[in-house]
């Protein structure tokens, strides 16, 4: 009798040993890890942009605003950068920004010469040919454009820009004489705004134009003109 209780005793305790043993053992699991995906956003990217190009007036201008084709040239040194806007697809839309120095140089043609007189602005003739005869303005800029990219790398960017006049001058050079600068803000607006378009392949450069429908001048002190500008990008 003694002997069936002793092996019923160690029947329970090794049934109860291996219950717990079951239990624990599907109790107990591996720590499950989440991944997290995070999305990637592209980052707004800045460099250093040159514009070269040709500048003139246009509209009925006042006899002597003729101007050399190549001698009136323009030229920028920008500071862009490219903020993105919709980037997540193929075709890409970005804001296109920074401030800009811009010098517009509108060379006259033979003797003629820019001159302030009574506060109004007159054309007159040298005596002596001229080498040189032009008026330049300086103006800080920030242009503002939406940029379209597609996936061929081909771009078309639009929008527009406002400048404050930094300085203003005008610089005569006769023949085999040396040149004479004057500085002075022959009626020229303080401000001035305008339209601006590029289009062209990433990593080249780019075609560009401008234009500004209202004068460069104040009114009624300078001729009322617009001003065109187009070059090339780089």
């Amino acid at each position: 009798m003694n002997t069936f209780k002793h092996l019923l005793a160690t029947a329970l305790i090794a049934t109860s040993t291996a219950s717990f043993a079951q239990t624990d053992s599907t109790s107990v699991s591996a720590p499950t890890i989440k991944s997290t995906s995070y999305r990637s956003y592209e980052r707004v990217r800045s460099d250093l942009r040159i514009y070269v190009g040709l500048n003139g007036l246009g509209g009925t201008l006042p006899a002597g605003y003729e101007f050399r084709p190549i001698g009136s040239r323009f030229i920028a040194l920008g500071w862009q950068m490219r903020i993105p806007v919709a980037v997540g697809g193929a075709t890409k839309l970005r804001l296109v920004t920074g401030p800009e120095v811009a010098w517009n140089n509108f060379m006259f043609e033979g003797r003629n010469m820019l001159v302030k007189q009574n506060n109004q602005l007159t054309i007159e003739q040298s005596d002596v040919d001229l080498h040189r005869s032009k008026l330049v303005t300086t103006q800080l800029n920030l242009p503002m454009m939406l940029n379209l990219s597609f996936k061929s790398g081909f771009s078309i960017a639009a929008g527009a820009y406002a400048g404050l006049r930094l300085d203003s001058y005008t610089k005569v050079k006769p023949v085999g004489g040396s040149s004479v600068r004057t500085h002075n803000s022959f009626n020229l607006n303080p401000v001035r705004w305008g339209w601006t378009a590029e289009l062209g392949y990433r990593g080249h450069a780019k075609l560009f134009g401008r234009y500004e429908p209202n004068s460069p001048f104040k009114a009624g002190e300078g001729p009322d003109a617009s001003v065109w500008t187009v070059g090339l990008k780089f």
